[in-house]
């Protein structure tokens, strides 16, 4: 319990601060522990009289080089995109592409698998993270992150998650993700 209190008031800091950076979010809900999108999906659907339906879920998939430099990438989409990580390796010009230890999350962003969120990487002050988010989800009126604790949940415009991302100086591309099974036309 204790601890969780702790995660709790985590959140609560980084919406203050988010706040000091004048970034302006739209709703702040404090929630179960949830452990994926699907599941947040499900408990944002109670809130749907106030923040509308026009939101998006960001999935946030850490990732790293199997073999070569091991670069790493936070790679945000809508939560809905399947990713075919060999495609998306292809799309980077990257070598195979695999899931982040959680020992690794842990040192570079300071969270654990299913808390995973664009806002830890206030914690890459070195940038050895780089960030790459689907232009899909930009388009949408909302976007919904985890405050550092995946028992709350901001929802932000995307101006606002661009503004905070200058504001922490990061570095990111954005780009159209094909999804899983995507067929391209020649």
């Amino acid at each position: 319990m204790e601890e969780e209190m702790r995660k709790l008031e985590k959140g609560k800091w980084f919406c203050d601060y988010l706040v000091q950076l004048g970034i302006q979010y739209e709703w702040c809900i404090r929630h179960k522990k949830v452990l994926g999108c699907e599941e947040s999906e499900q408990y944002y659907q109670r809130f749907i009289s106030y923040i509308g339906d026009d939101y998006c879920i960001g999935k946030n998939l850490l990732l790293q080089e199997r073999k070569g430099e091991k670069r790493i990438f936070l790679l945000v989409v809508p939560y809905q995109k399947r990713v075919d990580l060999k495609e998306l390796s292809e799309q980077l010009i990257t070598k195979k592409l695999e899931f982040v230890s959680p020992e690794k999350m842990e040192e570079l962003l300071h969270t654990e698998p299913g808390n995973v969120s664009i806002f830890n990487l206030i914690y890459d002050k070195e940038q050895h993270v780089h960030l790459v988010l689907d232009e899909e989800i930009l388009q949408s009126k909302l976007i919904a992150f985890h405050p550092l604790y995946n028992g709350m949940s901001v929802f932000l415009k995307p101006e606002e998650v661009l503004k905070f991302l200058d504001c922490d100086q990061r570095i990111y591309e954005i780009d159209f993700i094909n999804e899983k099974g995507y067929q391209k036309c020649l």
